[in-house]
């Protein structure tokens, strides 16, 4: 077998990377001889590299598995002929003329015909280069979602796609929900809401510059609920709505582990590891319908979903769990069995070495 690089933009952050790691990690304890290629550490002092540069460091008998990178076409157009490529597509930047998700954008449908309206310069003839490359290098393409996937023929016909969904791994059991609450500090009885994303309330397409409103809506209808916002880059309490900052992954676990709810009003989403995560945790989740968010959540059964865009209904939904206290952990229970059965990280792994296999042999 080959050697397996999985190349992403960044050492450590964000969810491309992680779900590279968690295969990493997977091959590696399977015996596979795999590697981990990246253009940036967030190590201090670690110097950054060009695309082309961390292309041109793959030996030509590896396997490529991209997973993100500063410049997508940059990389990939680097990399010597001989090498096997499989493509994750954890969001559209292949398929777009820039964007990493173009939302409701009707230029998207027309091709990224220039001007693009959200300023990307020569969008059309950016997403025609890239979609070509892919075809030239006859690189295989998976899409952890359907909905993308679907996004991705709508962009060219003839690119060829396989389903993976993502995966984590998945405990045995879900936490101690009190043990949790005693290690946060919070009362056996609290109502507590939770909303994630990396970037906090500077990141857009998790709404989380409308956190506080959101926020504003829930306290009125429960007055003993209890909010936090966690990745953002600050530490602020503003009544019992707190910020936390960047949490590592055990200390999120105790939050998702503690809380009721996990607010999640995502306004474009692939298939996000945030509501896996609260799964595998036994949390609740309401979320837009957007993406491939309804291929990890069956609305009323391991979870609620929300049409797009209607705050009210969303914010009714959230206040309904908090006061049912008890639904909500039924749901969080459903949504701990289902995703254990479909969104266990040794499925995705196992699917992937199929692929791996199959281009070893080409």
């Amino acid at each position: 077998m080959r050697t397996i690089i999985h190349h992403t933009a960044l050492k450590k952050s964000g969810g491309a990377t992680r779900v590279a790691l968690i295969i990493h990690e997977g091959l590696k304890a399977a015996g596979y001889n795999t590697l981990h290629s990246f253009e940036a550490s967030e190590d201090p002092g670690d110097q950054l590299i060009s695309p082309a540069q961390a292309a041109k460091k793959i030996p030509a008998d590896s396997i490529v598995h991209f997973h993100s990178s500063a410049n997508p076409t940059e990389f990939l157009g680097a990399l010597p002929e001989q090498i096997k490529i499989i493509i994750t597509m954890h969001d559209s930047q292949l398929i777009t003329g820039g964007c990493t998700h173009p939302l409701d954008c009707t230029h998207f449908e027309n091709k990224c015909k220039n001007p693009c309206p959200r300023g990307f310069a020569d969008s059309e003839s950016i997403r025609r280069a890239s979609i070509d490359l892919i075809l030239k290098r006859k690189a295989f393409l998976i899409s952890p979602s359907k909905w993308l996937a679907n996004r991705a023929k709508m962009a060219d016909p003839n690119l060829s796609i396989k389903i993976i969904p993502n995966g984590i791994p998945w405990p045995e059991r879900i936490g101690n929900k009190k043990l949790s609450r005693e290690k946060i500090g919070l009362h056996p009885t609290a109502r507590v809401v939770l909303f994630i994303a990396h970037g906090g309330a500077n990141a857009a397409y998790k709404s989380g510059p409308d956190w506080k409103r959101y926020w504003a809506g829930i306290k009125k209808s429960v007055p003993e609920a209890i909010g936090f916002a966690i990745g953002g880059d600050k530490n602020l309490r503003e009544g019992d709505f707190i910020t936390i900052p960047y949490v590592d992954r055990e200390t999120l676990s105790e939050f998702m582990t503690a809380a009721d709810v996990l607010a999640y009003p995502t306004l474009a989403d692939n298939h996000p590891l945030v509501t896996l995560e609260a799964m595998s945790k036994g949390l609740a989740s309401v979320s837009y319908s957007v993406g491939g968010v309804p291929e990890q959540i069956t609305d009323g059964i391991n979870g609620i979903l929300v049409t797009p865009f209607n705050e009210d209904s969303f914010i009714t939904k959230i206040s309904s769990l908090l006061l049912k206290q008890r639904r909500a952990r039924e749901l969080g229970e459903i949504a701990f069995q289902t995703g254990k059965k479909r969104f266990n990280s040794s499925i995705m792994i196992n699917n992937y070495k199929k692929k791996y296999n199959q281009l070893d042999q080409v």
